[in-house]
């Protein structure tokens, strides 16, 4: 239905071309749309595990309490299920790679008798600190990328809004003709 929408509206504004362009582009678009339901990242589950541990819950409980809060992250699920039944050692290889350090972290403080608070919230806050460092280090980029587009589209404009009031008064003053 979009493509014969933007077609018949390409059609309007730029004739069969635009058509054409109208057709195209959705598809095209659509093809680099992320995913509808992305998974949640590792700082939500972190944070979510945190505050159902400090709530007084066993590590298995806070596990399928989490995995019951995201209904979509599908590995999650699988791996608070194997937890629950067979331990959270067994459910280490049932973790994606995301969800892997978690659980190993959780099952080596369950075993040693670390405490599984704190475990949690040093890991996110490990989590948090690398990613501010990929932001900041992806915003120290952008002046490097932003050059070209500054060059090619501004520049420009800005020579001509500075110099076209002068150039026109000298070509009035050569030709005479804008009187």
């Amino acid at each position: 239905m979009t493509v014969v929408l933007s077609a018949a509206i390409g059609v309007i504004v730029a004739g069969p071309v635009g058509g054409l362009v109208g057709a195209v582009l959705p598809p095209t678009f659509n093809r680099f749309r992320p995913d509808r339901h992305p998974l949640p990242s590792v700082n939500l589950v972190l944070l979510l595990l945190l505050v159902e541990l400090r709530s007084g819950l066993s590590v298995l409980a806070a596990l399928t309490e989490v995995s019951a809060t995201l209904p979509l992250d599908e590995n999650l699920r699988i791996v608070a299920r194997v937890a629950r039944v067979a331990g959270l050692l067994a459910a280490i290889p049932y973790a994606d790679d995301r969800l892997r350090p978690v659980v190993a972290q959780l099952a080596r403080a369950q075993r040693s008798g670390a405490s599984l608070s704190g475990t949690m919230r040093r890991m996110l806050d490990n989590e948090l600190a690398g990613e501010r460092a990929r932001r900041i280090a992806r915003a120290r980029t952008l002046p490097v990328r932003l050059m070209i587009p500054v060059t090619l589209l501004m520049l420009p404009g800005l020579i001509l809004f500075l110099y076209a009031p002068s150039l026109l008064g000298m070509f009035e003053d050569l030709t005479g003709v804008l009187n």
